[in-house]
């Protein structure tokens, strides 16, 4: 029979062969890694749901291959263990079944810890040689210089030995330990005689944190054990799912990362305490805040209702800073010349006229620099993959009013001249002051400016406005000493502060972005002519 490549995780068609784990001639053990494929978000385990001997292996580093692919072709189910005679009765080894795993020893060796995590520092060995493992029961805890992790073993059997202490510093792909495959060495006896007595309990084996439920039995405990795959356990332990509570649809009742997912899909579609907003039922917009302490302890203390205008700005924050790894690269544009022409046309300006302020010119280079950089046009889809670059310029300036910080948006900023783009931004300004924008108002943007040199301030670090993936800040222009032409001499420099989503922007980019900016500032005619 074939062993196919099964599901990877939604949105998820195809992946590369990063590393084939067994080769012809090797038993494996039902939900025994034996591929590592690499996709576009990760690399992953790929367990098989099926005992018995590799016949021959379809496939080797470096091929693409789709879901539903041909990875292995196997030959038939390992072959049970001889029974022992029934007069013979012996205690229950460890539950699992003696038909599965490998005969004889097996090397087992650190596994991928994940993506970028090439070594890892042992913490705590949890068996020793002589005990009795099952497939997937945590063996190590490692730590890395970004956790500690369990580090599960994927077959079953006796330890031989172990090749590993507290202290030591292991590689991916290092020896931890040798086995006993669990054919030679945890087969069960056949049958025992109806009078012989109740089996001593097996000795429990050192589990870390988190582990199987333990249930009380008349009394007793009696543990759960969960059949799943090490990147399943993995994501579970990151998400603090307990295993048991998942119905498992693989065979044998194995959760799959599949279950896991639609599993707390589930759960975010139910309302509960701590929920605070959902967005597309995503797993990483369940956002849990752990209650207050008691201030009136220490003194006065005054509680004001929450807005709902400051609840949805909280809202929308949240889910923009777990959303993206965001990055601010900070600039210095000199705006002497541009600023003395921006005084000139203001002073020339009729009464009532909408005046051109530095949002305005800001709003105009921006469009110039986007059109060379598109991709700061755009917004990410993680489900699907995709990059969605937006066509159209809808650029955003964030307002503060007395109520909070709203973004109105100028539609198609790219097709209005400076004074069009001027009257828009006193239009929409003065609306959101008083409280008059309409929702539509506030849609569509694809990109964000926020200005606050009226105010003050050096730098500061905006937040972008999830699905944008780039904000720009402008902060107090000053006269700065600066040498030109070989001279020093003063300048009026305005700091830029460019935050942006490192998914999709990288930080040569950035720093293009903003030098190509402050070239537009720089240079009035420049501007002009290519705004």
């Amino acid at each position: 029979m074939n062993f196919l490549l099964p599901n990877l995780g939604e949105g998820i068609e195809s992946g590369t062969v990063s590393r084939v784990l067994v080769k012809a001639g090797d038993a494996v053990a039902a939900d025994q890694n034996v591929l590592i494929i690499e996709t576009d978000k990760a690399a992953m385990d790929v367990p098989i749901d099926i005992a018995g001997t590799v016949e021959a292996v379809l496939v080797k580093p470096g091929d693409k291959v789709n879901v539903g692919a041909p990875l292995f072709k196997l030959n038939g189910t390992a072959a049970p263990a001889p029974a022992p005679p029934a007069t013979a009765p012996a205690p229950q080894p460890v539950a699992v079944p003696a038909s599965s795993g490998p005969v004889g020893k097996v090397e087992f060796k650190l596994p991928n810890l994940g993506e970028g995590i090439e070594s890892g520092t042992v913490s705590r060995v949890l068996v020793k040689a002589g005990d009795a493992v099952a497939a997937d029961q945590n063996v190590l805890i490692i730590e890395t210089d970004k956790a500690a992790m369990d580090v599960p073993i994927d077959i079953a059997g006796t330890v031989a030995s172990v090749a590993v202490k507290p202290g030591d510093k292991l590689a991916v792909g290092a020896l931890v330990m040798t086995i006993n495959g669990v054919a030679a060495a945890l087969a069960a006896p056949a049958s025992a005689p109806a009078h012989a007595p109740a089996p001593p309990a097996a000795k429990p084996q050192p589990m870390a944190a988190p582990v199987a439920p333990v249930a009380a039995v008349n009394g007793s405990a009696s543990k759960t054990l969960v059949a799943a795959g090490p990147a399943t356990r993995r994501l579970a332990r990151e998400l603090g799912v307990g295993l048991p509570e998942i119905p498992g649809s693989a065979r044998g009742g194995r959760v799959t990362l599949d279950d896991l997912k639609g599993f707390v899909r589930g759960r975010l579609n139910a309302t509960g305490p701590g929920v605070t907003t959902k967005f597309n039922g995503s797993m990483v917009d369940v956002f849990t805040h752990p209650p207050l302490p008691d201030f009136a302890k220490y003194g006065e203390v005054e509680k004001k209702p929450t807005t709902v205008m400051r609840k949805k700005i909280a809202e929308n924050m949240t889910v923009a800073w777990r959303m993206m790894p965001m990055v601010t690269q900070n600039d210095l544009a000199d705006i002497t010349d541009l600023e003395a022409g921006r005084k000139r046309i203001v002073d020339g300006l009729v009464k009532g006229t909408p005046k051109i302020t530095w949002t305005v010119l800001a709003v105009k280079a921006v469009v110039a620099v986007l059109k060379e950089f598109p991709h700061f046009n755009s917004s990410l889809d993680m489900n699907a993959g995709e990059l969605h670059v937006k066509k159209y310029f809808n650029i955003g300036i964030a307002v503060d009013t007395e109520r909070g910080l709203v973004v109105p948006v100028i539609r198609n900023a790219d097709t209005k001249s400076i004074r069009d783009i001027a009257a828009d931004v006193a239009t929409l300004a003065d609306k959101a002051r008083t409280g008059k924008l309409t929702p539509d108002e506030m849609r569509g943007g694809t990109f964000t400016i926020t200005n606050l040199g009226g105010i003050g301030g050096t730098s500061f670090t905006p937040i972008v406005n999830y699905p944008e993936v780039a904000i720009l800040g402008l902060s107090k222009s000053t006269l700065q000493p600066v040498v030109k032409d070989g001279a020093i001499v003063a300048r009026l420099m305005m700091p830029l502060s460019l935050t942006y989503d490192h998914r999709v922007i990288d930080g040569a980019d950035g720093a293009r972005f903003t030098t190509r900016l402050a070239q537009l500032f720089s240079d009035p005619i420049r501007l002009l002519m290519e705004s």
